[in-house]
């Protein structure tokens, strides 16, 4: 296996902890993971520019993408829940006045 094909081989496993991480809402072992996953690009960015094939980033472009949508999920979910909280509040303090 080439270094390339490793590195993509550990950023697509650790993509895939990360996404699990965050659907269990578990953001600590997310965050956890990510920094794993900072420390391979940065270990990338020490390597020979002309190892690096353009796929290549091609491929964490993709990765990216993956997790903004995982993060635009998350948030959607915390609106909804502070939505609900609020209303359920609303509700309570309309009961509690009367």
């Amino acid at each position: 296996m080439t270094k390339m094909a490793e590195i993509k081989s550990q950023f697509t496993e650790l993509n895939g902890h990360i996404a699990d991480a965050i659907k269990n809402k578990d953001f600590s072992r997310a965050l956890l993971l990510d920094k794993a996953r900072q420390d391979i690009l940065k270990d990338l960015c020490l390597m020979d520019p002309s190892t690096i094939d353009a796929g290549f980033f091609e491929f964490i472009e993709g990765c990216a993408k993956d997790n903004a949508r995982l993060i635009q999920s998350v948030e959607d979910d915390m609106y909804d829940m502070t939505f609900r909280q609020s209303q359920t509040r609303k509700v309570q303090t309309a009961y509690m006045q009367r």
